[in-house]
This record gives structure tokens, sequence and C-alpha cells, in this order.
């Protein structure tokens, strides 16, 4: 009798035991294939068979794990704590999960959760490279650079596939730490090992942003050009509408040769502070109007000041003089002061103001002008003056191949005579093309309004109707085309065309102009 009590009582254990085993299996292999699920990156079915596994067998942790670290995936954050909780309770040996919350409590924006979730998880397995990488992100947060960078660096060494995002984020820290060599490695890093990947086109982009930002700011170690060509000009004494010539000029467009050559160095430059010196000499000679020959040095001074990590001012004096044939014709001397800002995907931009004296070196005075009613007005084309100018102009680059450009300015011009002093508003835009085999199409035009403050000392037959004086109007219009390929990497050909417009209302100074050219130009560094 003992024993078939015994018997029975087996009977009914196995009989509760093995439903429960059969649920623990079942939940096994759900859980199972809920793990390769996510490892597919199927997360939706991942989660709907891991939940069905936590049912089936509630000490499952790993169960637990998938639904949390899918929850990671899809970027529901809030939802991926609870079930990471659960696995850690359930199992605090299983490896990752304390990385997997950090993770989690980092993306939800609670900083201090994810530092202890991170102090646990080197504990748990020291070196990690979401570990690391994530120390990275909470020092680059917290502005601590160096420390960021050189964790974020160890992170892309640990790990190939975090290296991308690791190496890119390394190279930001390592840009706010203002180590531009190391960040510049960084980003080519990026490029080299994961060409294909969407972080080497943001590092390509960074790369170019800063190449553009260390091309401005100072001008490199030293460089040289200098362009030779042929042009037409249709106008060459910008006559005026029905404007005699005088006689020793027989007639107003020629062919000339022209030059230009520029040299440059970079004196010196420090983390905050560049500066150098350039020289340049224009020059043209023409066929047939000698009398119209120029010859130009020019000469500059620059120092840069950076003030950020995507901006800077620039001050640059510079001077120049210009003789027309041999005779001294103008001296000029002044100064600009800009700020430049890059403003990442939106372009760049530049603000300033600039300042001239301007000293026509011809006679005015002799011979003497006198007009209709016996008066003197040879101190009224006194031309020498001073020339103030603020502006800003900016650039866009659209494409890898468009770059659109687009400025305002206004400017007065104070004269010594009274005959030239005026305001202008103006404006300009542009777009640069690269077109197939390497040609690049250069586009601008631009329009200036300069009222004059007084009438004109020449004639103004037919003041503009509507208008109640004779005084000096020009519409001032200007349009060019630039079409050029480099033929070596130091050797560049090109052809331009330009038209210029001085719509006046006073017949002398109511021109246009056309002028067509080809050139070639030499250049080195830059």
């Amino acid at each position: 009798m003992r024993a078939l009590r015994r018997l029975g009582a087996a009977v009914l254990v196995a009989a509760w035991i093995a439903p429960a085993a059969r649920a623990a299996d079942e939940g096994l292999v759900l859980r199972q294939a809920a793990e390769q699920l996510a490892a597919a990156g199927r997360c939706d079915e991942a989660i709907a068979k891991a939940r069905r596994a936590r049912e089936l067998a509630p000490a499952d942790a790993r169960a637990a794990a998938v639904e949390g670290r899918c929850a990671i995936q899809q970027k529901r954050y809030d939802d991926a704590i609870a079930p990471l909780e659960t696995a850690r309770r359930l199992d605090p040996t299983l490896p990752g999960v304390s990385a997997d919350l950090a993770m989690a409590h980092y993306h939800r924006g609670d900083p201090a959760a994810a530092r202890r979730e991170l102090e646990a998880a080197e504990r748990e397995t020291p070196g990690d490279p979401k570990v690391l990488l994530y120390q990275g992100l909470l020092h680059f947060e917290a502005s601590e650079h160096t420390q960021a960078a050189g964790a974020l660096e160890r992170a892309a060494r640990a790990d190939a596939e975090i290296d991308p995002l690791a190496s890119y984020y390394a190279s930001l820290a390592w840009q706010r730490a203002r180590e531009r060599e190391r960040a510049r490695a960084a980003l080519e890093g990026v490029v080299a090992r994961s060409p294909s990947s969407p972080w080497a086109d943001e590092a390509r982009a960074a790369l170019a942003r800063m190449d553009g930002a260390d091309a401005a700011f100072g001008m490199g170690p030293w460089w040289a050009s200098a362009t030779g060509g042929v042009e037409w000009d249709d106008n060459v004494v910008l006559r005026g509408d029905d404007v005699s010539l005088p006689s020793q000029i027989s007639d107003e467009d020629d062919v000339r040769g022209y030059w230009i050559a520029e040299l440059g160095a970079e004196l010196f430059r420090t983390e905050h502070w560049a500066g150098g010196a350039l020289a340049g000499y224009y020059g043209n000679a023409h066929a047939d109007l000698h009398s119209f020959d120029q010859q130009s040095p020019t000469a500059s001074l620059w120092l840069d000041r950076r003030v950020g990590e995507r901006n800077y001012f620039r001050l640059q004096p510079w001077f120049s003089y210009t003789w027309l044939s041999t005779d001294p014709y103008l001296m000029a001397a002044g100064g600009t002061l800009s700020y430049h800002h890059s403003f990442d995907g939106a372009g760049a931009g530049r603000l300033y103001a600039q300042y001239g004296y301007r000293d026509y070196m011809y006679n005015t005075t002799n011979p003497r002008v006198i007009d209709d009613f016996g008066n003197d007005i040879s101190e009224e084309r006194d031309h020498d003056g001073t020339d103030f100018r603020v502006g800003y102009d900016h650039a866009l680059a659209v494409t890898d191949s468009t770059t659109l450009r687009a400025g305002v300015a206004h400017g007065r011009y104070e004269a010594e005579g009274s005959e030239y002093s005026h305001v202008s508003y103006g404006g300009h835009v542009g777009v640069t093309q690269a077109l197939p085999a390497r040609f690049v199409l250069d586009l601008e035009g631009s329009y200036d309004y300069e009222p004059y403050r007084q009438e004109s000392s020449f004639p103004v037959p037919f003041p503009d109707p509507g208008h109640n004086s004779a005084k000096r109007r020009d519409n001032v219009w200007s349009a060019r085309a630039l079409l050029e390929r480099p033929l070596t990497d130091w050797l560049t050909v090109a052809t331009y065309w330009r038209y210029f417009e001085n719509d006046s209302n006073t017949p002398v100074f109511d021109y246009d102009r056309n002028i067509v050219g080809g050139y070639f130009t030499v250049h080195y560094g830059p």
C-alpha cells in the first residue's frame, strides 16, 4: 500500500512538472529565435517572440535582454529600461547589460544615470568599446574635450564597427580642444578605413570645411602666380554717348597684352594669430593706344585673429601706384577690416568695412575749365578723395560641383572737388559650376546705383523725366563669364568676357564696354 501511495505521488509530480518543462523548453526555443531575429535586425518579430518567451519562462534573463536591446535599436530608449533592469536582476552576471542601460539613459537625456551605468559596465567588462564610446560622448558633452577624444580614439581602435562614428566625434573633440592636426588625422582615418560609410561622407565634408577655414585663416606658407594673355577692348577710352574723341585718338577699341603677377608669404602663425605680406604687379600694353598703357605695383599686409572654430577677423592695409604710359596717374592707399564666419551647411560669409584714399596725379586745373557763364570750375573736377564702403558677401556650396555667392554693399565717395562726390548702393550674384573634362565656369552679375551730390559741370541736356534737377545719376551694370581648365597642377588656361555699362544721365559718362580675352596662369602654392 505504501508503495502504491508513493507511485501515485510520483505520477502527480510528473503530471505537474511535465507541462512546466515543456513550457520552459518552448520558451528557450522562442528566446533563441528572438536572438537570431534581433541579430538580423528584425526587431519587431524579435520583441514579440522575446515577450512570449518571458511569459513561458519568466526567469530567462536573456529573453528580457533581447527585448531591451531591440527597443534600443528602435530608438525607444524609455521602453528599453525596464526589460534591461529585469535582465540584470534575474542574472547579475549577464554581460553587457550595464552598457546597454548606459546607452539607453544617455539617449533619453539622463547623463547622470548613464555615468552610473558606465561605471558598473567598466567594472564588468573593462575595455568594452561601447563603454569607451559613451564615456567619450559624455566627456564631449561636458566640454572635457581632451578626455573625450582619448576615449573615442580608444573605442575606434578596439572595434572596427564603432570606428567611423567614434573617430568622427574624436575629430570634433580635437577641434574643440584646438588640436587641428589631430582633428584632421582623425577625419582622414575615417575616410581611409571606411570610405563607403556615411561617416566618411561627413568626414570629407568636414575636411573640406577645415581646408576652407585653414586657407582663409592665414594664407598658407607662401605662394606665387603669374598670368599672361591677350585682350580685345571695344572701349579703351570709355567714350560716352555722342562725345567726340580728342584729335590724337583715332578710335576707342584696341588689342592689348595683359599680365599680372602675385607673390605672398605667411610670416607667422599661432593658434589664434596669423599674418603675412603680399606684393603684386599688373600691367598692359596696347597695340595702338599707347597712352592708355598701364603699370601698377601693389603691396599689402594682413593680420588674422581667430575668435572661434568657425570665425576670425582680418585686418588688411594696402597700397598701389599706377602709371598711364609713363606718366603718374593714381596713388591709392587704405585698409579693410573684415569678419569671416563659416555656417557649416549654410556656407560662409564675410562682413567688411573698408577705407581708402585716392590721389589722382594728373593736373585737373591746367588747362583751366571755364563754364558757359565764365565761372572757373576747374577745382570742381578735382577727383581726389576718400572712399568708404561696407558690405556683406556670402558663398554657399549647394552641391559638390556648384557654388552660389551673393553680396550687398553701400559706399560713399567724398571728393575734394564737388564733381565726383556720390553714394552707391548695390549688389552682386554669381555661380561657380564644375563642368565635364575639368572645365570650370564662373558667372557673375552686379548692379550699383550711384546718385551724385550735385549737378554735373558737364552738360545734362535732357534731365530724367520726373526729376527737378540735372544731378548726375549713374546706373552701373556689369556681367562677366570666365571659363577655365587646369592643364597641369601648375598651369591653367582660361577665356574671359566682361560687359560693363555705365548708364548715366550725363552723356560724357554714359558708355558701355566689352572685353574679351584669353590667358595662361602658372601658379605655385595653395
